[in-house]
């Protein structure tokens, strides 16, 4: 599924690698400033909205441990503690229904019928995502019978995460979870597991299977890729990240330029605009005075990010430490 192809979108843990903004040439760093710079809210991973009476602090997270997140949960814990309401991409609830509903229909992440993947794609494709799945703990016979999403999702996470993941040291938006539940805070998600399974697995198999190959070419790039989107993270550089990840994986894979950039725009589209719109309306259902919103830096920065459409409907924003 090209949503799942960019490996750049989804932040990972700390893992051995070489930050690849370093290495860029002067025509990418340059093609990178100036997307990044055309975007309202390009950086800042803490934000505070106000709008009359009512307060919401806006956190970007990382979904996947790193160490430096604990002094910033720290940081955060006494906003957090007195918050009427903490908002999450999803929930606890949800993702135990999210794995439920995968394993009673295990159509949604499974072939049940028909070729498996290693008739799907060539042998040299599937050679490449069978060992990277076998590193990420995952049997080549099992990858194997995977949805195409459900693969391409699995190997997204860099094995040195996934090891994080398996020791469940968890990411920025549970450390958060974890504070505001202790202060009895409710928290609530702004979409379903439904809502993920509809955005998953929407795409007709053959499309899926079609960026089968493009997902084996970036997998030499997975510790690089990691490193990058880490320390864009701390750097709080959610629109230089969204830039880089356009840029440097349109110079590696073997489409053309053009083609490629409307996958990518298709790809933000799903993934991130028609999401931060539904979360908005959300968002702004809400009644409670103070609340915190947690979710991926990413959905933070461009025209439908979060902040710029805090800001359409009358909220002032202000940048916050984090």
């Amino acid at each position: 599924m090209a949503i799942l192809l960019l490996m750049p979108i989804a932040a990972h843990a700390a893992c051995t690698g070489t930050d690849l903004r370093l290495g860029l040439g002067v025509e990418a760093r340059d093609e990178i400033v100036r997307i990044s710079s055309t975007l309202p809210f390009a950086e800042g991973n803490h934000w505070r909205a106000t709008r009359g009476d009512q307060t919401i602090t806006i956190v970007g997270t990382m979904h996947i441990f790193d160490a430096r997140m604990e002094p910033v949960v720290e940081r955060l814990a006494p906003i957090l503690e007195s918050a009427d309401l903490l908002m999450v991409e999803i929930t606890p609830k949800e993702e135990a229904a999210l794995l439920d509903a995968i394993t009673t229909d295990p159509t949604i992440a499974f072939l049940t019928d028909g070729p498996s993947l290693i008739d799907r794609v060539s042998p040299d494709t599937w050679s490449v995502l069978s060992q990277a799945a076998q590193a990420r703990g995952v049997p080549p016979f099992m990858a194997a019978k995977y949805q195409p999403w459900f693969l391409s999702l699995t190997l997204s996470i860099a094995p040195c995460a996934m090891t994080d993941l398996h020791a469940g040291k968890v990411g920025l938006d549970k450390m958060i979870m974890t504070t505001a539940a202790a202060a009895d805070v409710p928290i609530v998600e702004l979409e379903t597991h439904r809502d993920l399974i509809d955005l998953l697995a929407s795409d007709p198999i053959e499309e899926q299977v079609r960026f089968l190959p493009l997902v084996a070419q970036m997998e030499a790039f997975t510790d690089d890729v990691t490193a990058t989107t880490v320390a864009s993270y701390f750097d709080e550089q959610h629109a230089g990240l969204l830039a880089f990840s356009r840029v440097f994986t349109r110079s590696q894979i073997d489409i053309p330029a053009d083609a490629f950039d409307v996958i990518f725009d298709d790809m933000i589209d799903a993934l991130l605009v028609k999401r931060n719109l539904a979360w908005m309306d959300r968002i702004d259902a809400r009644k409670e005075r103070d609340i915190v919103i947690a979710v991926g830096a990413a959905h933070l920065s461009g025209e439908t990010g979060l902040l710029q459409q805090l800001e359409l409907r009358g909220f002032d924003l202000e940048r916050r430490p984090f």
